[in-house]
């Protein structure tokens, strides 16, 4: 799909919000992606494209403030939380009239995830759904110890300036959320959220994403990746990518599995070889359970490189109804790393799983991989 791209810019009162359109071939929709403290719309980039391509059209923009190397209007001494707040509505403002559409998809980083659950209870009729990668929603209980990130100072006596790293902030970036808690506001959105969190994120913890998760109720899905920081590179930023884009297209992940390789075996035949990895593992989700002996990916090389593959394994546990039932998946792969997992189960809560149509996306780790199943919602 061709993705056309061009520079925009809109306005917060006096200041210039400056930021970047992604425009696919006959778009279905529209979404906006927030990056975090400190940064720029650039490195939005691969998001952005993956979502035009996904058919929305894609705007990024800097934060007024926001970031070293910005290019919107704005003093870093005079920027908060909710004057990105307003920056990001003044841009949903102007997308809108651009494109049309009356409900707009909202994602975004960090702090930029925050300030999207913030924008999202103000305007929950303007947002069609709300993705948010590892959220920044501790900042109220960072301002409250006086450590935000690299700056410390005295909760009890903030001072007029104060430098984070190579970026120096106003007294207004701590004092306008030491008293506030996000959790009772973001709730007021009721409409579908996504968080996707790294489970060794140093900057902000997991436990926030959980909490947000809470607040959010069953409109709420969220995936871990695990063994990832704050911030997704490479197959992690590929997991969260896929899952993202599953998300939109109204699937989610009903089973995760963890698998733990334990053999290897090669039969050779000239240039050809077939390798059996037999695994077990357990699984969580919407399904709770363990991987029966027995499971195995019989794959099919030609000169070093895999062709084929397919993963058989059965699986025993309990849904999430409490009842007990089994899991069956047959998973075959190519050559370009795609799988297509068919999924059966005597469950009558996971019937989905047997009308077809599941998709599969592979975490890979040297212990074995992370195989994330999605369908369509019970």
């Amino acid at each position: 799909m061709e993705i056309r791209t061009s520079e925009f810019t809109c306005k917060r009162g006096e200041l210039n919000i400056r930021g970047t359109r992604f425009e696919p071939e006959n778009a279905t929709g529209a979404a906006i992606i927030c990056h975090g403290f400190m940064g720029i719309r650039q490195p939005l980039e691969t998001y952005a494209r993956a979502l035009a391509g996904a058919g929305y059209a894609t705007f990024t923009f800097d934060f007024c403030g926001g970031g070293i190397g910005s290019e919107s209007d704005g003093d870093t001494r005079e920027m908060t939380v909710f004057t990105e707040r307003e920056d990001l509505i003044a841009v949903m403002d102007y997308v809108r009239r651009q494109t049309g559409r009356e409900k707009l998809v909202l994602m975004g980083c960090s702090q930029g995830g925050a300030v999207c659950a913030l924008t999202a209870a103000v305007v929950p009729e303007q947002v069609e759904k709300l993705v948010l990668f590892y959220p920044a929603l501790c900042i109220p209980d960072d301002a409250r110890r006086g450590q935000m990130l690299m700056a410390r100072f005295d909760p009890e006596n903030i001072p007029e300036y104060f430098s984070c790293g190579p970026m120096e902030l106003g007294r207004c970036y701590a004092a306008s959320v030491i008293h506030e808690d996000f959790f009772p506001v973001i709730r007021k959105y009721r409409g579908p959220v996504h968080i996707v969190h790294g489970d060794v994120d140093r900057a902000v913890n997991i436990s926030y994403s959980y909490k947000a998760k809470e607040a959010y109720g069953n409109n709420c899905s969220f995936t871990v990746l695990k063994n990832a920081d704050h911030g997704f590179q490479g197959i992690q930023d590929e997991a969260a990518i896929y899952d993202t884009l599953q998300f939109l297209q109204g699937r989610t992940a009903i089973l995760t599995v963890d698998v733990r390789l334990t053999g290897f075996v090669e039969e050779k035949n000239g240039e050809d070889s077939v390798v059996t990895l037999p695994f077990d593992g357990s699984v969580d989700g919407l399904f709770t359970g363990t991987i029966l002996p027995g499971a195995a990916d019989v794959q099919q090389w030609h000169l070093g490189k895999p062709v084929e593959m397919c993963a058989t394994y059965t699986m025993k546990g309990r849904d999430y109804t409490g009842r007990e039932c089994t899991v069956k998946v047959v998973n075959r792969g190519n050559s370009e790393g795609q799988w297509t997992p068919a999924v059966t189960t005597n469950s009558m809560a996971l019937e989905v799983l047997n009308r077809g149509g599941c998709t599969a996306f592979l975490e890979h780790r040297q212990t074995g991989p992370v195989v994330r199943i999605y369908a369509e919602k019970p």
